[in-house]
């Protein structure tokens, strides 16, 4: 059982003015300063804080705006956030600083850190909130004030923590800052003696300015075209219901799983693959793949086209518009909430947009989208870090690494299919997939899936050592893998299969970091901005064309980078659009 330690004892001061208030604090012994706001809701485009929360020394205090006014505690923020002799210290700091500068017109400080940040570092898979580190680590007295205002928010039906007592609210905010405070000093003690993890804690504090700028700025969207693709899907929709019906000869409510399992297991009289937990007949994605009846299949594909069209059109379509503020979105882009280290995305998740173009049309630039991208990062990574020689020899000679793969499972002169195929197996071994999941994705039998990877291993043995046997080993001494710049990503022993892709995806990521802030650098002094990043690639916007081979080349220049140079080179391909994102060309 883990040790629990003991809270940091704090008085909670009433400061009469803001400027003895600020002077305590520019006076104080601790280098460290923790800033929390409080505020109406999660969208920093509409909402604003009530009350910013301050700790300091063995002191904490929370200030409301309807106690010393919204200018005021602005010239507070903006005077003790000049102290270039003190860190601010922030629990998603991006939160706070967007909510501090729409709401008290302050900048962010100079010298920032912020413990979601290090938590992610300290344990990729552990808890990220901080009422849950809080309490993992200084026991319930962590979260005991949550629970109160939670519990006095529902008896009273509140709509956000504006409307909580002071006595209820001052003190639950008082302990954030608190909380963040005594988690920054330990979490620090804890990494800065790891090997890396000083430059990877400098690398990940680094993005904060670039995130903020990306997030304030937005990216386009396109309202008009939203509504005409809305129409266009809901019109698919209805053909696809016509058909169904023409086959059928009845009206089927397609979103009633009841009614479609009727009609396919009583009245077709197919015998269900697949039951729910509940024990009920299912019509999920999988059972409905896999029926196999001259009529059935036929309705089972067309319900699968509609739900596919449903989904684009909840999903995007329609709930993007909802989320744009003044014609952009504002999305969120979270640095620390993959376990690999790859950022993560909400409000929405730009990350994971369909590769689909109509409905990457959905987003415009305001001049002209550049998309840089790296030109299979994993598997160049996977080649460095196994060290297998002809894979990093290919590479060198910028063959084309599918159809030598291809050539050496099927002999040289592979077809394209072939090429596919070999695709598909290049990626299911960085991701520890075996010939089941192979063989569903190529379409082929599990024998010739089995056979192929056989070959497939054959042709790089370095890379199945290291795969099925180095980071097992590690994993079993350790309980954890390291990326080449030294992040640790715990793995459990029955899931070693999944190290080979930790450690290539993390240090992917770790290298689109570095990247990420080296193209902001240099679009600082040249101008343009950057709208989107989605884990291999960078798009770009308003960058003038003479700049373009220099981001190229910083992408793709690893030589100075905290690790050192790699085995094989970094490519970076471009495409570009004056129209859209989904019109992106290398043309």
């Amino acid at each position: 059982m883990t040790q629990v330690l003991q809270l940091p004892h704090y008085v909670r001061i009433y400061p009469q003015n803001l400027d003895s208030l600020k002077n305590d604090i520019l006076s104080s012994k601790d280098s460290y300063v923790a800033v929390d706001t409080e505020t109406t809701g999660l969208r920093w485009v509409e909402d604003r804080a009530f009350g910013v929360s301050l700790a300091w020394d063995d002191k904490a205090t929370f200030i409301r705006n309807t106690d010393f006014g919204t200018a005021n505690i602005g010239s507070l923020l903006t005077e003790i956030f000049k102290a270039d002799y003190k860190t601010f210290v922030f629990h998603n700091c991006e939160f706070d600083l967007h909510m501090i500068r729409e709401t008290y017109g302050a900048l962010p400080p100079k010298n920032l850190l912020d413990t979601l940040r290090l938590a992610h570092l300290r344990d990729t898979g552990g808890p990220k909130g901080l009422k849950e580190l809080g309490e993992s680590i200084f026991g319930e007295v962590a979260s005991a004030n949550e629970k109160t205002i939670k519990m006095y928010m529902e008896q009273y039906h509140l709509k956000n923590y504006s409307y909580v007592p002071a006595d209820f609210m001052d003190p639950y905010a008082c302990m954030d800052t608190v909380l963040t405070k005594a988690l920054a000093y330990l979490f620090l003690d804890e990494l800065k003696v790891r090997p890396g993890h000083t430059q990877l804690i400098d690398m990940e504090h680094r993005l904060i300015p670039v995130i903020m700028a990306m997030e304030q700025r937005g990216i386009k969207i396109d309202l008009e075209y939203c509504s005409t693709l809305h129409r266009q899907l809901k019109s698919q929709q209805r053909d696809i219901q016509d058909e169904i019906y023409t086959i059928v000869g009845r009206p089927l409510e397609l979103s009633s799983p009841k009614q479609l399992g009727e009609y396919f297991y009583d009245q077709l009289r197919i015998k269900p693959t697949i039951e729910t937990e509940g024990g009920s007949r299912s019509t999920n994605v999988k059972a409905l793949a896999k029926i196999t009846h001259p009529v059935g299949s036929k309705v089972a594909q067309l319900i699968l086209n509609w739900r596919d069209l449903e989904k684009l059109d909840n999903t995007y379509v329609q709930s993007y518009p909802k989320l744009q503020h003044k014609g952009r979105i504002h999305a969120h882009w979270n640095a620390s909430g993959t376990i690999t280290g790859r950022f993560s995305g909400s409000s929405p998740n730009l990350q994971n947009i369909p590769r689909k173009k109509e409905i990457r049309r959905l987003f415009v630039p305001d001049h002209e989208f550049f998309d840089f991208d790296y030109a299979q990062q994993e598997l160049r990574v996977a080649a460095h870090v196994s060290k297998q020689q002809n894979m990093i020899d290919a590479f060198n000679r910028g063959v084309d690494m599918h159809m030598y793969t291809a050539n050496l499972i099927w002999g040289s002169g592979a077809t394209k299919d072939q090429r596919q195929t070999a695709k598909q197996t290049n990626f299911a071994s960085l991701y520890g997939a075996g010939a089941k999941k192979l063989a569903d994705e190529a379409g082929i039998s599990y024998r010739q899936a089995s056979s192929i990877f056989d070959q497939f291993w054959t042709s790089y043995p370095e890379l199945r050592y290291y795969s099925e046997t180095q980071l097992p080993k590690e994993i079993s001494t350790r309980g954890y893998v390291r990326t080449l710049y030294g992040r640790r990503i715990h793995v459990a022993g029955k899931d070693s299969y999944k190290g080979v892709n930790y450690v290539i995806q993390g240090t992917c990521a770790e290298m689109s970091k570095i990247s990420l802030f080296n193209v902001w650098e240099h679009l600082n002094q040249v101008g343009g901005n950057i709208c989107n990043v989605v884990h291999d690639s960078i798009v770009l916007d308003e960058v003038d064309e003479s700049s373009l081979p220099r981001i190229k080349e910083i992408m793709e220049d690893f030589t100075n980078s905290p690790y050192g140079r790699f085995n094989v080179p970094m490519v970076v391909e471009m495409k570009h659009s004056k129209k859209s994102w989904g019109d992106m060309s290398d043309e």
